[in-house]
């Protein structure tokens, strides 16, 4: 047997009982009131992110005194998860490693802010139950940027609903059968990465109501009852290790656990709402970076344009040239280079000169970041539905550019041009990955006419998917140019040619 499956083996496996034996370790214990806490937030979706990020502000805020709760967590169907929670007893290690203040970091807690992980497929009744209770006033959600649609194959029968606008809808519709309305408000707190995600929730509840025919009381009681968030999350979170890795975690921390999870210290919650949401949720109080805000819009257009472009940057450049982890794409001689490029001299200058100093020194913060060697950040998990990612986070910018610089952002649309080269390779998982084959199939990669319709037809249903405007037929031309001659050429002749490594991002940098 592999000495390292031996050792996995022969370990004792995380769960409420071997708490007792780990309190004297260098490991942050959940305190037994958090284990005896009520109910009081529902969070729908138990992806990487979600058990990184919520679950770890609400220990922190039982453990510090200053909230009394647990989380009801909800997944669509049964898998490895949901099994390693029942065989843990509902417990999980987080880690954070990383630099802060110049000094590397590292962060071992034991989570158990998480009372029950209820799985809709099977228990939809139970679900129902858990957001119709009165002590229960929260409601998060992170169904991706994708999921923010109302799956028309939904009906009020549904057990449960598919989309995450019918789930949430029958949600809030038993909690108002089941408490007449009466002393029922509640928080709706969506992290989805798209702007006025609280509106579009909200509207896309009402959208649903209707659909299905619902009472006007119930509609009423909707529009005044639930108090819906506007957010923006930031965290590098991803997830558990592979299995090498794994195994390493595991025999270092004496005690196996199958959901182990890896991340970074830095956080950033940042949060619209009204008082009655605070009040429910008052994470701020222990976690200064739990932020209720009066106006994200400069918190959102910073974090998306200089930490998530030149993420969606590494990983479309780094999926061509078949990289597994953001960190080999950021140290490869042309790609980092490039990046950095792109960053220093066209994402920067497209957000204009208002906030240069703050934008500048966050920019470079954000780098130090994704420059985190204590962390597999790998490209699997960021490429799934790339397509709609990179519009979100890449076309502001190129809009932007546009409407100051009356010029193109050549590194930018490079990036597009790349983005459409990994959809048509094929075996991307991507909701407009479909379209964009079906799309390409029907044209001539060797007439430059056809492949600029192709162009022209995909860019234009990523703007609306994504509902990012761009000016499609201003940089079709040269986004046509530029995949022709990633197809022709290949990547790294195209980089050579037109953006050779040897010119410095440290330059841009100091001129602005």
């Amino acid at each position: 047997m592999n000495v390292d499956v031996a050792k996995q083996v022969s370990q004792p496996t995380l769960s409420f009982k071997l708490l007792k034996q780990l309190r004297n370790r260098n490991l942050e214990i959940p305190s037994s009131a958090l284990l005896n806490a009520p109910e009081t937030i529902l969070q729908l979706g138990w992806g990487k992110f979600m058990r990184g990020f919520v679950p770890d502000f609400v220990q922190l805020a039982n453990n510090g005194g200053r909230y009394a709760g647990r989380i009801v967590n909800v997944q669509r169907n049964v898998d490895h998860r949901s099994e390693a929670f029942a065989r843990q007893d509902g417990l999980y290690t987080l880690i954070l490693r990383g630099i802060a203040d110049g000094q590397r970091v590292e962060i071992k807690r034991i989570i158990g802010s998480i009372s029950r992980l209820l799985v809709a497929d099977r228990e939809w009744n139970q679900v129902e139950a858990a957001a119709s209770k009165r002590e229960l006033r929260v409601i998060l959600s992170n169904a991706t940027e994708t999921g923010l649609k109302i799956d028309p194959a939904d009906t009020l029968e549904s057990q449960p609903p598919r989309g995450f606008p019918g789930k949430l809808t029958r949600l809030l519709l038993a909690r108002w059968r089941t408490t007449g309305g009466q002393d029922s408000e509640i928080a709706v707190i969506p992290t989805e990465l798209v702007e006025n995600n609280g509106p579009l929730v909200r509207g896309l509840v009402m959208e649903q109501a209707r659909a299905w025919k619902l009472d006007a009381k119930f509609l009423d009681w909707a529009q005044n009852s639930i108090h819906v968030a506007s957010t923006l999350v930031d965290r590098i979170v991803v997830g558990t290790p592979r299995a090498e890795l794994l195994a390493e975690e595991c025999a270092a921390l004496g005690y196996q656990d199958d959901l182990l999870t890896c991340g970074e210290p830095y956080y950033l919650f940042a949060i619209q709402a009204d008082e009655f949401t605070q009040r429910h949720f008052p994470m701020h109080l222990t976690t200064p970076n739990v932020r209720f805000v009066d106006d994200l819009r400069p918190y959102r257009t910073r974090k998306l344009r200089t930490l998530n472009g030149p993420q969606m940057i590494l990983s479309t450049l780094g999926t061509l040239l078949d990289y597994s982890l953001i960190y080999q794409a950021l140290k490869d001689p042309q790609v980092g280079p490039f990046t950095e490029q792109t960053l220093w001299q066209e994402i920067i200058p497209a957000m204009g000169p208002e906030q240069e100093a703050v934008n500048a020194g966050y920019a470079r913060e954000c780098m130090q970041r994704i420059d985190n060697p204590t962390i597999e950040h790998r490209l699997q998990g960021i490429r799934v539905d790339l397509t709609t990612k990179n519009s979100i986070r890449l076309f502001p910018s190129i809009r932007d550019f546009l409407a100051r610089k009356n010029a193109l952002p050549g590194r930018l649309l490079l990036t597009v041009a790349a983005t459409l080269e990994v959809v048509v390779r094929g075996g991307l998982q991507d909701a407009n990955a479909d379209y964009i084959l079906e799309r390409w199939r029907q044209s001539d990669e060797h007439s430059r006419e056809s492949v600029l319709n192709f162009t022209r037809e995909a860019l234009a249903h990523l703007s609306a998917h994504s509902r990012e405007p761009l000016d499609v037929e201003r940089i079709s031309p040269e986004v046509t140019n530029l995949l022709m001659d990633i197809r022709k050429d290949g990547l790294r002749a195209v980089l050579a040619r037109r953006y050779p490594a040897d010119q410095a991002a440290e330059e841009s940098r100091k001129s602005l």
